[in-house]
């Protein structure tokens, strides 16, 4: 038994050189056969999950391509009618029908857009919340954001959907 109040020393008081020693096996002893090791299946790895953030990246992006499409669409059409009513052609029939056509368009773009950038931005914060496709969650998100953001700075400055 050795005193606790006084250490022993780290290293003890004589030192004898290391040396090699042979291992012999004796014939009462056999050498243990080895058995084959048990062969583990790998863990199955997790699949990452990016639904929520994919869902908020595409509607997003949904939302901004097809709020461009309209845009280069009213340029289009409105480009023809004045080129139409500069050479003289002066049909209304026409004219009025696209002016119907592009009144129904706007409020579908303009509402659906609302809905589909609304949409994008709740599965962004979602998504960056719950960890589940961070990334196109924030981009979705940014989408979502811009798309609702231009149609309040629409409305803001006296724009009515319905054209009325």
């Amino acid at each position: 038994m050795s005193d606790t109040s006084t250490p022993e020393p780290a290293v003890p008081a004589t030192t004898t050189p290391a040396e090699p020693v042979a291992v012999t096996e004796t014939a009462a002893e056999p050498a243990a056969v080895a058995e084959p090791a048990a062969v583990v299946a790998p863990a199955p790895v997790e699949k990452k999950k990016r639904g929520v953030g994919a869902w908020s990246f595409v509607l997003g992006l949904l939302t901004a391509l097809v709020d461009l499409a309209f845009l280069v669409f009213v340029v289009v059409v409105l480009v023809g009618a004045i080129a139409d009513l500069t050479s003289g052609d002066l049909s209304g029939v026409a004219t009025a029908l696209g002016a119907a056509g592009l009144a129904i368009l706007a409020l579908g773009v303009f509402f659906g857009g609302f809905f589909t950038g609304g949409l994008a931005a709740i599965l962004g914060l979602v998504a960056l919340v719950s960890g589940r496709g961070r990334v196109l969650g924030f981009f979705g998100l940014l989408f979502g954001a811009a798309a609702i953001a231009v149609r309040l700075l629409l409305l803001s400055a006296g724009f009515s959907p319905d054209l009325g």
